[in-house]
């Protein structure tokens, strides 16, 4: 067993209480990828709503749609930085804001697909009103559904899901962003043990100075084997509670202006027993459980605006002359429509394939949601950042709404997991089981009389044909070669990560440029997976003349470019965890850094 330093066992011991979920059943899509195993069982047939599921979500969009046409005003939401009560309240009125609460509970009892297109449905108006809506009900509210007693359901839950009341989800500190477990907040179990009394502070808080709920993480004293250990647990606090203060209830900030995130300060608050949020010392798990939903549903809030963005530049560039020719003419603006194009039909294939995957409760969708995630907010950021451009000046000026849409997008690449820290994170829980695989295997080669079997286990594993589920047989002739690369690439894939981690081994930790080539390698692999799913669906409906041709056509073109634009980019990737030039970029870097402390220095 490889001996860790201090510090990094420190790290590996926080990993293990965010991500360790027990013993799986079975391994989900994306991990499988990593040991060259394609099951397109697990996103074929691609997923969709009953009959009955779709009626209803219809009938709501109708009317969220019109209330969103003629109660939202996305402009003066964004410079009076507030969302009005009477917007709120419209929604609680509808259930918006309870769409996924069980019925018993008050809620509507939607799927996690209906919610999803009721996001991407409000997103399309106003990026503020959809973060509202999310941080109260994917995150805010979400972890009372998981995780909650029945008696806190029954308290909590119907206030929330009428719109009465707001939920927050407080989790982000000073000193705990991305790195989820080094919160600090603590809370200590009162002598007589009825109460728990929690001191510290939170900020960025969506709805925090708005909500009457929220959940709250918080460091408590766990006792195990026999050592007193401090593991984060959940929490239920309400405003009302001795301690508790909105320290500032909003800051003035680049997009998103209507949301309002609050910095809070907890001094000697008193929180009953009963308002443990889950198991003590298991808060993490709930934290990380809820951002899986709230990933999924925050990429149908980016496919919205990327929605619109794309519509508005292609009217746009067929509208527009310069030189006495179309702005569609050109090849530089047909590129970014082109790509455009490609990212949004792939995002929105990710995103409902990643829904339908928690509607049918997978297990394992940890990586699944987190690249839902990390595709969709940079899918949408570059495309809104496209449309600015087709637009020249018109898309910088305020009148078309472009540029605040610009500015509401770039959040969706910090917030719910930065890029870099979800890059990182893609790369090294989908390397996990293949490292401890490999680790086993290196161990059985120093013995291989005694190991023979685990050796000659490997190597059949090694050398096998890609396991692809369903028959390639089954595919629409029009997708057998995309069907065929992705494969291809799946193999490709596996062997990379196994000829990567014993050449770095341990190493590989800190090798970030590594972990992003690699990640999005596997990123697009799964985005790639989701757009042939969904593409073979239409195709399946085409058969019952149930399809729009000219409708079914777009899709196909536009599906198999980002294909076979996504394939090239995967196999660069892959080339370039061996051969690139990492360390000269690191040692400029390095300069750089080195020159500006030696110039504040002498300053």
């Amino acid at each position: 067993m490889v001996q860790l330093a201090k510090h990094d066992q420190q790290q590996l011991d926080k990993a293990k209480d965010l991500i360790d979920a027990g013993p799986l059943r079975e391994m989900g899509f994306v991990r499988s990828l990593l040991f060259g195993q394609l099951r397109l069982d697990k996103v074929m047939p691609y997923p969709g709503q009953d009959a009955q599921d779709a009626e209803r979500t219809n009938a709501l969009l109708s009317e969220l749609k019109l209330f969103m046409q003629t109660q939202v005003d996305p402009d003066a939401i964004d410079a009076n930085q507030q969302i009005p009560q009477h917007v709120i309240d419209g929604l609680g009125q509808m259930g918006v804001l309870g769409l996924t609460v069980p019925q018993e509970y008050g809620g509507r009892g939607f799927t996690h697909t209906g919610y999803c297109r009721a996001l991407e449905l409000v997103s399309r108006t106003c990026s503020s009103t959809a973060v509202l809506v999310g941080a109260h009900q994917s995150i805010g509210l979400k972890a009372l559904v998981l995780n909650g007693t029945e008696e806190q359901k029954h308290h909590w839950l119907p206030e929330l899901a009428s719109g009465r009341q707001l939920a927050a989800f407080a989790l982000t500190e000073p000193e705990a962003g991305s790195d989820a477990a080094n919160v600090q907040t603590s809370a200590k179990l009162s002598d007589d043990g009825h109460h728990w009394v929690l001191n510290g502070e939170k900020k960025y808080i969506t709805n925090g100075a708005l909500a009457g709920m929220m959940t709250v993480m918080a460091r408590t004293p766990i006792e195990e084997n026999g050592k007193i250990k401090e593991k984060v647990t959940a929490f239920i606090v309400t405003p009302d509670m001795a301690g508790f203060e909105v320290v500032h209830p909003n800051r003035s900030k680049c997009g998103i202006r209507g949301t309002w995130q609050a910095t809070l300060n907890f001094n000697n608050m008193v929180v009953p027993r009963q308002n443990v949020l889950g198991e003590v010392g298991r808060g993490l798990k709930v934290a990380l459980t809820v951002l899986d939903y709230g990933r999924c549903t925050l990429s149908a809030g980016c496919i919205g605006g990327a929605k619109v963005a794309l519509e508005m530049s292609v009217r746009h560039a067929q509208n527009r002359s310069q030189f006495d020719r179309s702005l569609s003419e050109f090849h530089l603006i047909k590129q970014k429509i082109a790509r455009m194009s490609e990212l949004v039909f792939a995002a929105d294939a990710l995103t409902y394939l990643a829904a339908g995957m928690v509607d049918r409760h997978d297990e394992d969708l940890m990586l699944e949601t987190a690249i839902c995630k990390l595709f969709c907010s940079e899918a949408s950021w570059r495309v809104i950042d496209d449309a600015v451009q087709i637009h020249g000046g018109a898309g910088y000026m305020r009148e078309n709404g472009l540029e605040r849409m610009l500015r509401d997008a770039r959040i969706n690449r910090i917030v719910e997991g930065a890029t870099e820290v979800m890059t990182s994170f893609v790369a090294l829980m989908g390397m996990k089981e293949v490292g401890e695989d490999l680790e086993r295997v290196l161990h059985a080669a120093r013995r291989p009389i005694h190991n023979f079997g685990r050796l000659a286990t490997f190597a059949r594993h090694e050398w096998r044909d890609v396991i692809v589920g369903p028959s390639w047989t089954g595919l629409d002739p029009q997708l057998v070669k995309e069907g065929e690369k992705l494969a291809q690439l799946t193999r490709l894939l596996a062997r990379s990560v196994t000829r990567l981690l014993a050449k770095h081994q341990q190493k590989v930790l800190d090798l970030q440029l590594l972990h992003s080539r690699l990640a999005w390698s596997v990123i697009e692999l799964f985005t790639m997976s989701a757009v042939i799913s969904k593409l073979q669906s239409t195709l399946e409906k085409n058969n019952g003349a149930d399809v729009d041709r000219r409708q079914l056509n777009h899709d196909l073109v536009v599906g198999k470019g980002y294909c076979q634009h996504a394939a090239r980019r995967i196999q660069r990737r892959l080339k370039g965890l061996f051969r690139n030039h990492d360390k000269q970029r690191l040692a400029v870097a390095d300069e750089v850094f080195d020159f500006y402390a030696q110039v504040d220095g002498d300053h």
